[in-house]
């Protein structure tokens, strides 16, 4: 099994993990923290990731430019890439600590009327925990650059799945003594720490690869800054969208408010997961395969054939929760929360179309065509400021869900859907051709599940054990639909091919 297939099943099961951390992490950090603290982290959390965007949007215009080198074998451009990248992050390093300075002060003074005083000072100290944070990981994110470049996919998942169980219980022993949400912070950045470290040591002890100072390239800085600006304008754009119905939130309401939004968006977040860990995988293999001879046709195929597999994955995970999810928040995080189970499924309905077409956001990125997802999304999430704020007005917390996801169904939903297909050269009526029988698939066993539910199952919490089963019978209803009747010949071939390769590891181990 080669680096692409082994970091596309270790990635889902980092994010099967991370679901059943989850379940565990939230409602014990809930139980410590209660709901001020925890909705204290969120908007803390929310406001600060406004400035993180820096980091990736510079740091995909980086790999951009490394796996172009690496794919045709130009090892003196890869090396000039890797010294440029450091120089850009130490120089971003400096500006960050420049503008933590203006972000502590601006917070203060937008939560001084909702927050008390000890939120107040808790929360700067906490932002302050996160700058010092973000100010080491630009300088080990080359690193990341350098294992991503060369497929190392399996020791970064397995690192990741690590770091995945650390953290949380480290969290809630520290939080047991010290029931704070500084703690959560103070946690979270030595462990990164510690992951730096591991990255450095990996890429300087295992791939024996030294970064060393190089003469300036001016073309390879212009080729990373260009890139890296219209992913700029997008991130800001998805930061919009993801953060800022918290923040506004947190300013109309309370941080309670902000907590019960919050186990909302933690599942539309975590449903995430489910639809971007294979275009990460595939990035540096779309890099090589663009350059070849019919490239564009066989990138086209390529998005077509991962789309129908992240449908298959996304789509019982949003099918199951539209069947199980209220019962799943009353045993995940008890009463209380009932209006998160609409903001979750109202955001990732439309949200799942985004997901199927991810890697279309790696194909914009190497054809230097992601400036017009950037601008229309920036345009769009401005908008959704405006609409969230009055929807929120109208209708509460459901309404800053209704005002991201209708956002989201006009970008991604039809105005993308038009741009991969008239300007991207992808074959988007094949793409909804070859998916349409997946989405009606889940669309009757969604149906008949509710039915079943509403006739024959009584209207109770129940418990863990009945819970799971139910969903362990769900998900084998569906698994036997998709592969017997949906699946084509290669999915199915591909299925057996990974069942077996998993089996021969186990038995060997």
């Amino acid at each position: 099994m080669n680096e692409r297939k082994k970091g596309a099943i270790l990635s889902y099961i980092q994010v099967f993990l991370s679901v059943v951390v989850s379940m565990i992490y939230v409602p014990v950090l809930l139980h410590f923290l209660g709901q001020s603290e925890y909705g204290l982290y969120q908007i803390v959390g929310s406001f600060f990731s406004y400035v993180t965007v820096f980091e990736s949007c510079v740091s995909a215009g980086i790999l951009r430019n490394y796996c172009n080198a690496l794919g045709r074998s130009d090892h003196e451009e890869a090396a000039v890439t890797l010294s440029m990248a450091r120089s850009i992050y130490r120089f971003l390093a400096i500006i960050l600590d420049l503008v933590g300075v203006s972000v502590v002060f601006a917070f203060r003074s937008f939560y001084a009327g909702s927050f008390s005083t000890s939120e107040l000072n808790e929360s700067i100290a906490i932002l302050i925990l996160l700058f010092v944070n973000m100010t080491f990981t630009l300088q080990g994110s080359v690193y990341l650059t350098v294992l991503t470049g060369h497929e190392k996919y399996t020791f970064l998942r397995i690192l990741s799945i690590l770091m995945q169980v650390i953290q949380p219980l480290l969290v809630i022993l520290c939080v047991s003594r010290i029931p704070y949400a500084i703690t959560v912070s103070v946690v979270i950045v030595l462990l990164n720490l510690l992951t730096i470290g591991i990255r450095y040591g990996y890429v300087t002890q295992k791939l024996k690869i030294r970064i060393t100072k190089q003469p300036k390239d001016s073309r390879i800085v212009k080729n990373i800054l260009g890139l890296s600006a219209a992913i700029l304008l997008g991130s800001i754009a998805d930061q919009i969208f993801w953060k800022t119905d918290q923040v506004i939130l947190g300013r109309m309401f309370n941080t309670a408010v902000v907590a019960v939004y919050s186990v909302g968006a933690q599942i539309y977040m975590m449903y995430m997961q489910f639809g971007t860990q294979v275009s990460g995988v595939f990035y540096p293999k779309l890099s090589a395969l663009y350059q070849e001879e019919n490239g564009l046709q066989k990138v086209s195929d390529l998005f077509i054939r991962i789309g129908r597999i992240t449908f298959y994955i996304i789509l019982l995970v949003l099918s199951g929760f539209i069947v199980f999810g209220r019962e799943f928040l009353l045993l995940w995080v008890g009463e209380g929360y009932e209006e998160a189970y609409w903001v979750a499924i109202i955001v990732m309905l439309p949200f799942s179309i985004d997901l199927a077409q991810n890697l279309g956001l790696c194909i914009l990125q190497i054809k230097g065509q992601y400036g017009f997802r950037a601008k229309i999304y920036f345009l769009s999430a401005v908008l959704n400021i405006l609409t969230t704020i009055l929807f929120t007005k109208w209708i509460g917390i459901i309404g800053a869900a209704l005002s991201t996801g209708i956002s989201m169904f006009l970008t991604s939903g039809l105005i993308m859907n038009w741009y991969f297909q008239k300007r991207a050269g992808l074959d988007i009526r094949k793409f909804w051709k070859e998916t349409l029988p997946i989405i009606i698939a889940t669309l009757l066993l969604t149906t008949g599940a509710l039915l079943l539910k509403h006739f024959l199952v009584s209207e109770r919490t129940g418990s863990f054990l009945t819970f799971g089963l139910e969903v362990i019978l769900y998900t084998t209803l569906y698994g036997i639909v998709m592969l017997k009747i949906v699946a084509d010949r290669s999915e199915k071939e591909q299925f057996l091919q990974i069942v077996t390769s998993l089996t021969l590891t186990l038995k060997r181990k």
